[in-house]
């Protein structure tokens, strides 16, 4: 009797992943994302413990959920979210261990800084 499988092992669908210092990459069969090696140990125990729904696509997109910051590949249908911080800091992480960004959703403004105005108390 064979067990049923998790939706880690049906996310990654016949990808892997990489570790590279303080960051992981993804690799996924049409695409793939780098992320902070924190942030991919608690998606990956979430999904340990999980039962696949089935659905590779669906299970790929409950994973990548989990996900507070990730950079995704171009075309992985996979959005880049998070902090600005965090995805610079993925950015120059991997660019300084010699990793090609060049395939890499980064947003444009990512070095600029987002300050809200707040408005002022009525005098």
């Amino acid at each position: 009797m064979s067990l049923p499988k998790t939706l880690l092992v049906s996310a990654l669908g016949g990808g892997g992943t990489a570790r590279y210092g303080d960051f992981i990459l993804v690799k996924l069969p049409n695409g793939g994302f780098a992320a902070t090696s924190q942030d991919f140990n608690m998606a990956q125990n979430w999904a340990r413990g999980k039962v696949s729904s089935g659905s590779a696509q669906r299970d790929r997109s409950l994973f990548t959920d989990r996900f507070e910051t990730l950079l995704a590949r171009s075309g992985s249908g996979i959005a880049t979210k998070g902090s600005r911080v965090t995805l610079r800091g993925i950015v120059a992480g991997l660019t300084q261990l010699g990793v090609q960004m060049s395939g890499y959703s980064i947003p444009v403004n990512i070095n600029e800084s987002v300050e809200i105005e707040r408005k002022k108390p009525a005098a």
